[in-house]
C-alpha cells in the first residue's frame, strides 16, 4: 500500500513538474500551414536591352511550416520559421505573353525578433522584424531553357498572435511580409533572356503550438 502511494505521489508531482516545467521553458515550437502569396513584377532584358513593359508573376504556394520559438524576455522573442520547400510557376506579365517561363523550388527560412503588445483578454499580439534567407533548391525549364535564379535575402516585416488552449498549447496567426528580389536568366529560343524580379511574398500562417 505504502509503494502503491509513493508511486502515485510521485507520478502526481512528475506531472507538476511537467507543467511547471512548460509554463516556465523559454523554447517553443509550431507546426502549421502557410500560405506564400507573391506580389510579383520583373523588369526584363533580351540580350542585353530592355523590354518595355516586360515583367513576369509567380503562382502562390501552400506550404506545410515548422517554427521554433524563444523567449528573450518578458517583452521580446526570437521565431524562425521553415518549411517544406514549395514550387512556384514563373509566367510571362506585361508585355511578355503569359506563357510558362519556368518553375522554381525554393526553401525559404524566416528569422524575426518581436515584441509583445498589450494581452487583449486571452490573446497575446506581437509585432517585429527580421531577415529572410531564400534558398533555391531547384530550377526547371519550360520555354526558357537553362532557366537559373539566384539565392536572396530579404527584410521582414512581421506581426501575429498567439492564444492559449491549455497550460502546453496554443494556436497562434501571423504575417510576415518579405521584401524579396532576385536575378534570373535563362534562354528564349536564341536569346538571352535576364530579368531582375521582385517577388515581396506575404506569409499567412496558422499554426499550433507547444511550449518545453
Amino acid at each position: 500500500m505504502m509503494i502503491k502511494k509513493a508511486i502515485s505521489l510521485a507520478a502526481v508531482g512528475m506531472l507538476m513538474l511537467s507543467h511547471a516545467y512548460a509554463e516556465d521553458s523559454r523554447w517553443s515550437y509550431r507546426i502549421g500551414a502557410t500560405n506564400v502569396a507573391f506580389d510579383a513584377s520583373a523588369e526584363v532584358s533580351m540580350n542585353g536591352g530592355r523590354v518595355p513593359g516586360g515583367s513576369a508573376d509567380a503562382s502562390d504556394d501552400n506550404a506545410l511550416t515548422f517554427d521554433f520559438g524563444y523567449v528573450i524576455n518578458d517583452s521580446w522573442n526570437a521565431r524562425l520559421i521553415v518549411g517544406i520547400p514549395p514550387t512556384t510557376k514563373v509566367t510571362g506579365a506585361g508585355t511578355l505573353p503569359p506563357i510558362l517561363l519556368g518553375r522554381i523550388q525554393y526553401a525559404p527560412a524566416v528569422l524575426s525578433v518581436t515584441y509583445n503588445l498589450p494581452q487583449m483578454g486571452g490573446i497575446r499580439p506581437y509585432v517585429g522584424a527580421g531577415i529572410n534567407y531564400t534558398r533555391i533548391l531547384k530550377s526547371e525549364d519550360a520555354n526558357l531553357t537553362s532557366f537559373d535564379a539566384d539565392h536572396a535575402w530579404a527584410p521582414v516585416l512581421h506581426i501575429g498572435a498567439e492564444a492559449d488552449i491549455n497550460r502546453d498549447w496554443f494556436v497562434s496567426f501571423d504575417l510576415r511580409k518579405l521584401y524579396l528580389k532576385t536575378d534570373a536568366s535563362g534562354f528564349l529560343g536564341p536569346q538571352v533572356a535576364t530579368a531582375r524580379v521582385t517577388l515581396n511574398p506575404l506569409l499567412t500562417s496558422i499554426a499550433i503550438g507547444r511550449r518545453f
